[in-house]
């Protein structure tokens, strides 16, 4: 039976674009805010995992943002907890298969990997969006001493500005699996804002 990825991907997109909304029907609760990012957790309501939601600005274009973290070839380039990340299989223009492989939080762990479909979005606003979600794909079983992950949503909102600078907005759902403490999964989540610190500090120092 052939998979329908476009009713995956755009059903994560719209729970994506649903929830990043700061209000109390989503009841984010502010965790940080320092050196210009905003960081906000919550429960998942349909499954109880933490969710994060980072925000912060940079003077740099949407074109540029997207370049970079629409690409997942790049993301070992700012991102040094991964330890490999590829194209599986192109869907088409703006959706394909990939996968990335992350290195455990703390020694003696087993490294964390997921397959996920991704898509590019444009809205007729100016907006970008790059959605992930984790899928089965029978190309791609699990592989031995690693840990299949489950990506239940990971995004960015990327907004253009009025002044010249863009708006950027995370949003992420992770759950690590396997037999992990708490304060490990804190870690995992904690993951996602230094991912998109990293990524905004590459872009401000190589995108001109």
């Amino acid at each position: 039976m052939q998979v329908n990825y476009e009713a995956i991907i755009d059903e994560a997109k719209n729970k994506m674009m649903k929830w990043q909304e700061i209000n109390e029907q989503n009841m984010w609760e502010l965790f940080s805010n320092k050196e210009g990012y905003v960081v906000y957790t919550k429960k998942n309501p349909e499954n109880g995992i933490n969710m994060n939601r980072s925000q912060t600005e940079i003077a740099r274009t949407p074109e540029q943002i997207l370049d970079l973290v629409a690409d997942v070839n790049k993301r070992p380039l700012y991102d040094e907890k991964v330890e490999t990340a590829h194209v599986i299989e192109q869907i088409d223009a703006n959706t394909r298969i990939i996968y990335v492989r992350i290195k455990p939080p703390i020694p003696f762990m087993s490294s964390r990997d997921l397959v996920m479909v991704q898509k590019v979005y444009k809205q007729n606003d100016g907006v970008y969006i790059v959605c992930s979600k984790s899928i089965i794909h029978q190309k791609t079983p699990p592989i031995n001493k690693v840990e299949r992950a489950e990506m239940h949503l990971s995004g960015w909102i990327i907004i253009p500005q009025p002044n010249q600078m863009t708006k950027i907005v995370t949003i992420q759902c992770f759950d690590p699996r396997g037999d992990v403490p708490t304060s490990v999964t804190n870690q995992y989540a904690k993951l996602q804002t230094d991912m998109m610190k990293a990524a905004i500090k590459y872009i401000a120092l190589n995108y001109k």
